[in-house]
């Protein structure tokens, strides 16, 4: 048997025979290019800025060790304290506004911490403690009770309860504030989960839920006093996320719940805001906003602190003015190489050689 060729096809791809061009970087040509990046991202920058700070921002600490109000710092998880803030708009501001809160020195990007979550369960997978152990650890069970879900961004949820006051006129809106891929596909309730509206409480199980199967089911009556029966499977043996965060989690919700999805998206940065709501209406000078908050999440331990952030959006997204101001200083310095550039070419040209000589067939 006679050896394969191990040379390549004798072709100008394979055998790097291919045309090339490479440009010959000139004074002139380096000149008009700087000229060309400054006179394009200056304008930019200016428009950037410019719309950066039409957007409307106010941002009010509540918790840590420089807070803009007194009376809303806690020491201990889950203490309920409550406490209010209050916005006053000192503008028109075209909606929809957007309520965030923001955490800082919370490093949900740390290595251990974003892997810890088993996105089967998340996905609704039935699993038990040695399906989950090794990619939720170090928190996958609760004493015996395995955690659903488990880990570490998941028992570790914001659960700072934020209502808007009724009395200023607006409403929040807390639905829609998660990505519809997440909502669709990345967070289901456990298989075998089964929930049923009725209409009072007074019903059996069994009568409710059709089967002999759901006879230890438990009743929910929500915040628009609608009656729920619901059934969660190993109830006895797993610690499901409306058992961990009552506050903010109700059983009818599960992992399904938006605030929750918000969370499990990680930030890239230990200083991130959230999305908690939305304000669909126009605001006007002169509104007060009132928040309504319930504490539970502490940041003292770590150093950090909790804030709420109103904001609308602008063509660009949010208030940011970095952009704009890059664009601006490249372009400025772009401009200014240019210029220094151009003045030395015209006073103390340099004289070029011959390019023929660049070739490699000459």
């Amino acid at each position: 048997m006679t050896d394969k060729s191990r040379r390549p096809d004798d072709t100008p791809f394979k055998q790097q025979r291919m045309a090339a061009w490479q440009p010959i970087l000139t004074p002139i040509k380096v000149i008009l290019i700087f000229l060309t990046i400054g006179v394009i991202f200056v304008p930019v920058g200016v428009t950037l800025l410019d719309a950066s700070k039409e957007i409307y921002e106010k941002t009010v600490v509540y918790d840590g060790d420089d807070t803009d109000i007194d009376g809303c710092k806690i020491r201990d998880t889950n203490e309920g304290k409550q406490c209010s803030v209050t916005f006053n708009i000192g503008e028109d501001v075209e909606g929809p506004v957007y309520v965030y809160y923001e955490l800082e020195n919370f490093y949900q990007n740390h290595r251990r911490y974003v892997k810890s979550r088993s996105s089967l369960q998340l996905e609704g997978e039935n699993l038990d403690k040695n399906d989950v152990s090794a990619d939720c650890d170090p928190l996958y069970k609760n004493h015996s009770l395995l955690l659903n879900p488990c880990g570490l961004i998941a028992n570790s949820l914001f659960n700072d309860v934020i209502r808007l006051d009724n009395s200023s006129g607006y409403s929040m809106d807390e639905k829609g504030i998660s990505w519809l891929s997440d909502r669709k596909v990345k967070f289901n309730n456990v298989e075998g989960f089964k929930k049923v509206q009725h209409a009072n409480a007074s019903s059996s199980c069994v009568e409710v839920m059709g089967s002999e199967k759901y006879s230890d089911c438990k009743v929910y009556v929500d915040s628009d006093g609608v009656t729920w029966y619901y059934w969660y499977p190993d109830d006895d043996k797993v610690q499901y996320l409306h058992e961990s965060y009552p506050m903010v989690v109700s059983p009818i919700e599960g992992v399904e719940n938006e605030h929750f999805i918000v969370w499990m998206r990680t930030a890239g940065l230990p200083t991130f805001r959230k999305l908690y709501g939305k304000i669909d209406d126009d605001l006007n000078k002169g509104d007060v906003l009132t928040f309504h908050l319930d504490l539970n999440f502490e940041v003292n331990s770590f150093d950090g602190s909790k804030a709420i952030v109103i904001s609308n959006l602008g063509e660009f997204g949010g208030k940011n003015s970095f952009l704009g101001i890059s664009y601006i200083v490249v372009g400025s310095v772009s401009l200014l190489l240019g210029v220094l550039f151009a003045l030395k070419q015209a006073i103390s040209p340099r004289q070029l050689g011959d390019t023929r000589y660049l070739g490699w067939n000459t």
